[in-house]
């Protein structure tokens, strides 16, 4: 309970059950590209830029 014996009730976001299993694919997919080697990964944002303009 809250103050004065209110009950307090934070909002919850809903998401479709599709899309989380979704979701979790893409991420999957992700995580192994990551491991392959095959996506790159960045230290910073800094560094994710600098390879954008090395390749510009």
């Amino acid at each position: 309970m809250g103050e004065d014996g209110m009950i307090y009730i934070p909002p919850v976001a809903a998401y479709p059950k599709q899309y989380l299993t979704q979701l979790r694919e893409e991420i999957g997919a992700l995580k192994a590209k990551i491991t392959a080697g095959e996506q790159p990964v960045f230290d910073s944002v800094d560094a994710l830029f600098q390879k954008l303009e090395e390749e510009a």
